[in-house]
């Protein structure tokens, strides 16, 4: 005690003096047990105390902080995270995006996840975890992921968890949309158990969402003349289909020996969807001849027949994950991981294809008098057409181990590697039967694939430059980074990966990152083998007629699809201008070439179709009647934009001083709250690995620099706040996509699109905030995109019109209210949370140049939830 009393006295007066040695009864722990050791007799009678071990604390890293020369781009700390208001690590996750998105431009990558600087076995292991148990986030560059055996395009996410803590989490949840019509109600459980290196977990879930139709929004959809069944069309069609989720989650950690460590976790998931497309269609033709007949010529009649459960879907799919990890030490240099995982999806699709219109229509060929076509019709008179059904089964068998270490030792620091070595097999069951409408047959399709894959990976971080170890010292600190990869699949053959790095920090405050990647890319088994479904009665504006039309969507996978080669080229730069201010400035550069690109199959545009005819089916009349839209390569696709952004935080308020003659740590002084995050002792980082960690609780830190340290702060104090303030602008240089050799190039910046909701915005703007002061707490989203525009060529065109999305999330830790406790003891441990997305009802706003707007890009049609309120209840026991 009286080594952290003498440390936390120097540094308040400015200077950190050495402190006599401590004579050593014992061995210092090797590195890999850090998180191992256990506490001593005088750490037991006070939790709070922390030997510092020798002093040298300048350059040392945080407890729990990855091992690398690259500072993290952003550092929280449990004040910091306790202002975004999040419940678990999962929604979390959900609030930092615009800080853990890909620079790749790839919005299907997850980041890399860690504890405490380590791999885990998958997200699942750690998506339920309470806020509270979280000491510090880290979040850093993607360079960072070669160093755990990924490639360098995933953002790496650190999580520092506190060494000792318990929780039991409830928590209630109802959403609700302003206009009304969509209810969804949550319950979540956790339970969490974390002692020092050994942590177990248990989560349970259920989701409801009740259906929106269209009747219940304002959306205008062309009728038919004197066909009643058209006056209630929109209440038998959704807009949001009805789902149930249902999910338990376990993990468990251990320690096996001195060294090493294993983690099982498990999930089981079951989700169920229920959907209606709307009455079913007919459509007749009508002879000169016929009695009912008003037209000299072939007259065609459309109508529906009041049946909803004709248009209705059904999709049940059950997802089973297992996962293994064990993790330890070679010597004191080297760490090997090794991680096997198996997961199962199995799902089933219903989907009704109405009636049988040839019956009738014979009919009306032999001019029956007693077959009216605009009479009312009665759905026993029809007979329905066979269902479609598929069914699909998708499993994963891998096993991966890395082994990450120092290989010698350079004049300017190690040269360290990382070696990876995996195996998989994937196989995707599927069969299908669906009804030719043409030959009027079920046609049944089945189909198999399996995909055996081995990779190895290898990467080396050389030190060129050193400012700690006096080299080179006009350059600062300098490294180069090589990477190289190979994998072969059995259905794809060889596919390679190369990328360089350099990391230069020319002064300690700024700091420049450049990568070069290339690699090739394979599709999915899904992509290939998905089963074959048709969408029927989906809404699409043909831009030939200009006109919406209802016509059959065909998803599943294509089996043609070729592998994808990519090069990517990044440079960042990052300046922390204030040594004692949380504050940074970070900027990356981004161009990525994408040669046989792999997509979805985009909106359709004049461009498009006169592109790929063989995907677009029209009838005699030159209506359009089907789309193929499974996914396809693509020539070329390229993309470069600019993405800037500050981050900022700060403490705010008058600390609350300590009882007269109480020393910091001692009995009487303030101390963290149990479960919190709120910091209130200075702990200074010990000398690395063997020198222990901060007290339980996650105190606060005065951070010393050094890697991973990133940078110098000073957390709150007890009494303040924390206010928390990001920033990003994105400016896209280029962005698009070559269809083949000779064809038009769809620009998405100007004029093109491959979605519903435009093309590429420009500008795009992120902004973020957040407070947190004695239990009460704030947290804002705000988002803007600059609008677009699509060319209709022979069609209208349209503008799509800015969008701008405000989020806001309001909390309340009912604990700090102490009279409301001890009147109401249920609210210990309580907090509510109100929530507000798209406080202004944004919508996007779609003009067509004709003046009207078609079905499919009506606002309610694009966003039909629009403002949607919440109330959470959540009660936390420690």
């Amino acid at each position: 005690m009286l080594l952290v009393t003498t440390a936390l006295y120097g540094l308040m007066a400015g200077t950190i003096q050495a402190a006599p040695a401590q004579q050593q009864t014992q061995p210092a722990p090797a590195p890999q047990q850090q998180e191992q050791s256990a506490p001593t007799t005088t750490e037991a009678e006070d939790e709070d105390a922390y030997d510092l071990g020798v002093t040298t604390v300048t350059g040392s890293r945080p407890r729990g902080a990855v091992d690398t020369d690259i500072p993290p781009d952003v550092s929280l700390s449990a004040e910091q995270i306790q202002a975004y208001g999040a419940s678990n690590i999962a929604e979390l996750m959900t609030y930092l995006e615009p800080l853990t998105r890909s620079s790749s431009g790839r919005t299907d990558l997850q980041p890399v996840f860690l504890v405490n600087g380590r791999r885990i076995s998958g997200f699942r292991e750690i998506m339920g975890i309470p806020t509270e148990a979280i000491e510090r986030t880290d979040i850093l560059p993607e360079e960072v992921a070669l160093q755990f055996g990924y490639r360098a395009e995933q953002r790496v996410v650190n999580f520092v968890l506190k060494n000792n803590f318990n929780s039991l989490t409830s928590e209630l949840t109802a959403r609700r949309p302003t206009q009304g019509g969509r209810t969804v109600a949550e319950i979540e459980g956790n339970i969490l158990r974390i002692s020092g290196p050994n942590r177990w977990s248990m989560d349970l879930e259920h989701e409801r969402a009740n259906p929106l139709f269209e009747s219940e929004r304002d959306i205008e959809r062309e009728r038919v003349t004197g066909d009643p069944g058209t006056e209630d069309i929109g209440a038998y069609r959704n807009l949001l289909a009805e789902t149930e989720r249902n999910t338990v989650r376990g993990t468990m950690k251990r320690d096996l020996n001195s060294t090493t460590q294993g983690t099982i976790s498990a999930s089981l998931q079951d989700n169920s969807s229920r959907s209606f497309n709307g009455y079913p269609g007919l459509t007749f033709t009508l002879s000169p001849s016929n009695p009912y007949s008003t037209s000299a010529t072939t007259q065609p009649v459309q109508r529906y027949l009041e049946d909803a459960a004709a248009g209705r879907r059904k999709t049940d799919s059950l997802t089973a994950e297992f996962g293994v990890l064990l993790d330890g030490f070679l010597g004191e240099n080297w760490r090997w991981t090794f991680g096997a995982d198996y997961n199962r999806v199995e799902t089933d699709t219903f989907t009704a294809r109405g009636y049988d219109e040839r019956p009738f229509q014979a009919r009306l060929d032999a001019n029956d008098p007693s077959a009216n076509p605009f009479a009312a019709f009665n759905p026993a008179d029809f007979t329905r057409l066979p269902n479609d059904t598929a069914n699909s089964v998708s499993q994963t068998l891998s096993a991966e181990a890395t082994l990450n270490g120092d290989l010698f030792e350079l004049p300017a620091g190690d040269v360290s590697t990382t070696f990876k070595l995996g195996a998989d097999t994937r196989s995707l069951d599927s069969t299908s039967t669906r009804y030719d409408l043409q030959n009027h047959v079920s046609v049944l399709t089945d189909r198999s694939q399996s995909r055996d894959r081995g990779n190895v990976q290898a990467s080396f971080s050389i030190p060129i430059a050193s400012r700690r170890r006096d080299v080179l010292t006009g350059l600062g600190d300098l490294s180069v980074n090589l990477n190289a990869g190979y994998e072969e699949l059995s259905d794809f053959g060889g596919l390679s990966t190369f990328g360089l790095g350099v990391n230069w920090s020319p002064i300690e405050k700024l700091s420049f990152l450049v990568n070069y990647t290339d690699e090739q890319g394979a599709p999915t088994i899904s992509q290939l083998n998905d089963p074959i479904i048709t969408n029927f009665n989906v809404p699409v504006f043909d831009f030939r007629t200009g006109e919406t039309v209802l016509i059959n969507q065909i998803t599943g996978g294509n089996p043609n699809l070729d592998s994808d080669n990519r090069t990517v080229i990044r440079a960042g730069v990052a300046l922390r201008p204030f040594s004692e201010q949380d504050f940074s400035i970070m900027s990356t550069w981004t161009y990525n070439r994408i040669d046989d690109y792999l997509a979805s199959f985009p909106t359709i545009t004049p461009d498009l179709e006169a592109a790929l005819p063989g995907r677009f089916e029209r009838d005699l009349d030159g209506n359009l009647v089907s789309i193929d839209a499974r996914p396809l390569n693509f020539q070329k696709y390229e993309r470069q934009d600019l993405r800037t952004g500050i981050n900022f935080s700060r403490a705010f308020g008058t600390p609350t001083p300590p009882p007269a003659g109480a020393l910091p740590g001692q009995p009487g002084s303030a101390r963290p709250a149990p479960g919190g995050g709120g910091g209130t002792v200075m702990v200074i980082s010990g000398p690395g690995p063997g020198a222990g960690g901060p007290p339980p609780g996650g105190g606060g830190q005065f951070r010393m620099g050094g890697p991973g340290g990133g940078g110098r702060r000073m957390q709150m104090q007890p009494g303040q706040g924390r206010f928390n303030l990001s920033l990003y602008h994105t400016y896209r240089f280029v962005d698009e996509i070559t269809i083949a050799d000779g064809l038009p190039t769809l620009d998405l910046l100007d004029g093109n699109a491959t979605s519903s909701r435009g093309g590429t915005s420009r500008n795009e703007i992120q902004l973020q905030g957040g407070v947190f002061r004695n239990g009460f707490g704030a947290f804002m989203n705000a988002n803007w995109r600059e609008g677009t525009r699509l060319e209709g060529g022979t069609g209208p065109d349209f503008t799509f019109s800015d969008l701008t999305t405000v989020n806001l999330n309001v909390f309340m830790d009912l604990n700090q209210r102490t009279s409301w406790v001890e009147k109401y003891p249920i609210l210990r441990g309580s907090r509510l949370q109100f929530g507000v997305q798209n406080i202004f009802d944004s919508r996007l706003e779609v003009t067509s140049s004709t003046g009207d707007t078609p079905l499919n890009y009506q606002p309610d049609y694009l966003d039909p939830q629009g403002r949607v309120v919440s109330l959470t209840f959540r009660k936390i026991l420690f």
